[in-house]
């Protein structure tokens, strides 16, 4: 039986395969995405868990399972399973590219042995559709052929189904996806060992009005002498791992600048997911150190002032905003030339996260909040006693604390 648009019809068993079909016109340059929503009876998914797309391929209790190949992916729906506040099941399709759905040969949408839709597509410029919805009605579940295009591709999609992903809004977000789905593709296929990593970064920066925030990334490392144990322990590399995730999500590019710093400082290759495992080791090694070395030719003692103000020359003309984070294990002693730094930098799209690692002493970073002799506030500081203790949800939270407030305040003085 042919469906079309609109129409509606009962079914008849609560087993379903699900098949959709998109066939890729020559010269297609994008990825398609399938998905499904679990929707309530408000319209909206309840969680993360009501999500189903291509890394996320079922629902814990497998009421519901995606299986995806390049051009066909099958849904496997067992409608006895279905939670009782699940009201609708979304069909979807994205592409996460430069076409449009216009350039898939052909779309269908086939329920094995019960009927088919094909989705006009001639002429169409949308990136997401809706193909089409299960539901319960009376008691029973029906199917609807629908075909709804979504011009802006996935957000808007999401925003049709309660998803909150206005940057301006405070209220709270029930689920991002909007954001996770490229982030986890991107991670899923560059460094699947950090996967995980990628819904953490979408909650906290939902939770501080980041998601569509765009800006250049950068690390700066204390290498000195006294942090021979967190290098040693890996905790620097795992920090610069959880950063890397964040620099994907900022910046299209996912590349992030580096600097490491004792008494002298060195910038080093920029930092992506392709060269991301072993990051920390390869510029240890690339060169003969000395004993009392951490990096090559740096030297032991520690000595900010000078990173911090090439920094600045290098980020002061940026067209994005800047959001650097900069560890560090203490042992600051030159607040006067630090200060100088950052009421510099405060003039431009310069954000500095100082962290502080498993350290003490921590001068004038500790106290940022008072320093209020520059343009605005554009640092924040917080310290880790115990990276091993701390939950990468609290990680995040942190790291991304104030970034709003000083981005608001920046645009409204002009700054970006």
């Amino acid at each position: 039986m042919e469906l079309q648009p609109g129409q509606n019809i009962q079914l008849s068993t609560t087993s379903l395969c699900i098949t959709l079909s998109y066939p890729k016109s020559q010269g297609f340059q994008s990825e398609v995405d399938p998905s499904a929503f679990m929707l309530n009876m408000d319209n909206k998914v309840r969680d993360d868990n009501d999500f189903i797309f291509f890394n996320q391929p079922s629902t814990p209790n497998q009421s519901l399972t995606l299986q995806t190949s390049n051009e066909s992916s099958k849904f496997l729906v067992d409608l006895n399973k279905i939670d009782a506040d699940i009201n609708k099941i979304a069909i979807t399709l994205v592409i996460d590219g430069p076409n449009s759905v216009a350039h898939l040969n052909n779309l269908r949408l086939n329920i094995e042995g019960i009927a088919f839709f094909e989705v006009p597509l001639q002429s169409r410029q949308e990136k997401a559709l809706i193909i089409g919805e299960i539901y319960r009605h009376k008691g029973d579940w029906k199917f609807r052929a629908q075909g709804q295009g979504f011009n802006g591709g996935l957000e808007p999609l999401a925003i049709n189904y309660g998803v909150d992903v206005s940057p301006g809004e405070s209220k709270p977000v029930q689920t991002a996806p909007v954001s996770t789905i490229n982030l986890e593709k991107t991670i899923q296929d560059k460094a699947p060992r950090l996967v995980s990593l990628a819904k953490k970064v979408t909650v906290s920066l939902a939770k501080h009005n980041l998601q569509s925030i765009r800006a250049k990334v950068a690390f700066v490392l204390d290498a000195s002498g006294s942090m021979t144990g967190e290098f040693r322990r890996g905790n620097v590399q795992a920090v610069l791992d959880r950063i890397a995730v964040l620099a994907v999500q900022f910046d299209d590019d996912g590349s992030m600048d580096i600097w490491g710093f004792a008494a002298k400082h060195s910038k080093y290759p920029d930092v992506t997911l392709d060269n991301l495992d072993g990051y920390i080791d390869s510029i240890q090694n690339a060169k003969q150190r000395s004993a009392w070395e951490i990096l090559p030719g740096l030297g032991g003692t520690n000595n900010e002032p000078p990173v911090m103000e090439e920094i600045v020359d290098y980020f002061k003309n940026s067209d994005m905003p800047v959001y650097i984070v900069f560890i560090t294990d203490g042992g600051i002693s030159k607040t006067r030339a630090i200060k100088d730094a950052i009421r510099r930098s405060a003039n431009y799209p310069i954000f500095w996260k100082f962290v502080g690692l498993g350290g003490s002493n921590y001068g004038i970073l500790e106290k940022l909040d008072n320093f209020t002799d520059r343009l605005l506030d554009n640092t924040n500081f917080f310290a880790i006693d115990n990276f091993a203790a701390m939950t990468d949800e609290s990680i995040y939270d942190l790291l991304l604390e104030e970034f709003s407030d000083w981005h608001q305040v920046a645009k409204e003085k002009g700054i970006i």
